[in-house]
């Protein structure tokens, strides 16, 4: 068995796990995991404790599910193993994913161990994908293996910098909901994937046509990557604001890495 450290990593919302004896845990507290990524709303993290290595190019664990904005209970889980050689694939051998009926009182269920040996040949391999989490719970499993002791730092690179090996990034000033402007936005891209992050949060809405990286909903920013420039567009059209990109980050991100 694997023992990796039991340090919690915060991303955009703090989820380190409560250290309060169990008796004022309420609800009860999943174990100790590493934040490895957020999707929309969704965060994922990795069991810390519960990662065996099956053999050199095989590692099996747990990861989990939680709703940012609602943490309790634990949205989902699933047992995995890993093949770590290129490129990365993953087996579920079980899970319970969100199924959007869980209710606020649900209490947290540990899920199923693995009882005895798994023949990793006889299960049933899948590509590993930005947007259902499992690219970065499988980079996560198989660097953790050789260096567990930097297990923790491991979870925050790939929170902050993560994704897929076309992975690029352009900063743009853009603006909040409240239509405050914030400077040097990293949005993160992959035309691999055809995926898109923004200042860490990865976004179902995301997608490149063409030239531009398109996110949002309602009205859409359209990103042009060869003018470097950033458009609010309405549905229907309209373009509400223009705002500057560059591919260098700001200064200011040099010194300020958290998520």
């Amino acid at each position: 068995m694997l023992q990796c450290a039991r340090l919690a990593v915060a991303g955009p919302l703090l989820l380190a796990v409560s250290q309060a004896p169990a008796q004022q845990r309420t609800p009860p507290a999943p174990p100790p995991f590493h934040l490895v990524q957020r999707v929309d709303e969704m965060l994922v993290g990795v069991d810390s404790v519960a990662m065996a290595i099956l053999d050199r190019d095989h590692v099996a664990g747990t990861y989990f599910l939680i709703n940012a904005r609602k943490p309790s209970p634990i949205a989902g889980y699933a047992n995995y193993v890993v093949d770590c050689r290129e490129p990365m694939r993953m087996a579920t051998t079980s899970s319970a994913m969100p199924s959007g009926s869980l209710e606020p009182e649900t209490p947290f269920l540990q899920p199923p161990r693995r009882n005895g040996g798994l023949d990793v040949n006889s299960l049933r391999y899948e590509p590993v994908h930005v947007l259902d989490g499992t690219r970065f719970v499988a980079e996560f499993a198989c660097r953790v293996t050789n260096q567990f002791g930097r297990a923790a730092q491991i979870a925050r690179q790939l929170y902050e910098s993560g994704g897929p090996k076309d992975l690029a990034r352009i900063y743009c000033d853009l603006r909040s909901d409240s239509g405050k402007q914030r400077e040097g936005v990293e949005v993160r891209y992959s035309e691999e994937e055809n995926v898109v992050a923004v200042n860490g949060q990865w976004l179902s809405s995301g997608f490149l046509s063409g030239d531009e990286i398109v996110f949002g909903t309602g009205a859409q920013w359209r990103v042009d990557r060869k003018e470097q420039t950033a458009r609010l567009v309405r549905d229907d059209g309209t373009r509400l604001l223009t705002v500057a990109c560059d591919t260098r980050p700001p200064a200011k991100a040099k010194t300020d890495r958290r998520p």
